[in-house]
């Protein structure tokens, strides 16, 4: 009987590291989509950064000379 219980105890333990390593390797691929995310998104963000710099006071300005005076 002891030596049912190291076989069932070895197997358990087996089946428990197949799913960690399943789940590591889950988690490995999603932090490499979320890396990969946001390489886009600081590509983008290098592409808009200085032009909106350049537009957002002159729409600022134009705004302004639109508002109504209070």
């Amino acid at each position: 009987m002891e030596n049912d219980d190291l076989t069932a105890l070895l197997t358990s333990a087996q089946q428990l590291l197949h799913v960690l390593v399943s789940t590591m390797e889950g988690a490995a691929e999603t932090l490499q989509n979320i890396n990969s995310a946001a390489v886009r998104i600081n590509s983008l963000l290098d592409e808009i950064e200085e032009p909106l710099r350049t537009v957002l006071p002159i729409l600022a300005q134009t705004a302004q000379q639109f508002r109504p005076n209070s």
